[in-house]
């Protein structure tokens, strides 16, 4: 039985078969990896740059920037007490600008992630378009350096 088996894969019929499926298989390859894939990724770098933006809530944090931090304010509780009412104006204040200075580091940081993030889409994306050319570049590549 071992001595058939060397035979049969120079039978020109069977190369012809295994040449059509290797060209099936790899038709169906580049198909995908260029029309789905494409599809399928852009929808995950959909979600992850949504995930960031609510992550952060950065939209949220825009429009509460001047708000106080924690929702720590001062009551005045005298009418006509001047220290009362300066008193309550520094605490408020101070209280805001603790929130914009926490509010602007979180947006800042939300912004950096989120263009890190689109930036690194369009490397994969770079990437994903050359892989199979790249592959057989290497592939090509290392058997000369063999050879």
């Amino acid at each position: 039985m071992g001595q058939f088996a060397p035979r049969l894969f120079l039978c020109p019929v069977v190369r012809c078969i295994m040449y059509m499926m290797f060209l099936t298989i790899l038709h169906h390859y580049l198909l995908w990896h260029y029309s789905q894939a494409y599809l399928q990724f852009f929808n995950v770098w959909k979600n992850l740059l949504w995930f960031i933006v609510h992550f952060f809530s950065i939209p949220q944090l825009m429009r509460s920037w001047l708000a106080p931090w924690k929702r720590i304010t001062e009551e005045r509780t005298k009418a006509w007490d001047l220290e009362d009412l300066f008193g309550s104006i520094v605490i408020n204040i101070i209280s805001r600008i603790i929130g914009a200075i926490m509010r602007t580091a979180v947006i800042i940081i939300g912004t950096i992630s989120l263009v890190c993030t689109f930036a690194c889409g369009l490397l994969v994306y770079l990437i994903w378009t050359i892989a199979p050319a790249l592959i057989v570049f290497m592939i090509i590549l290392g058997v000369a350096y063999i050879v």
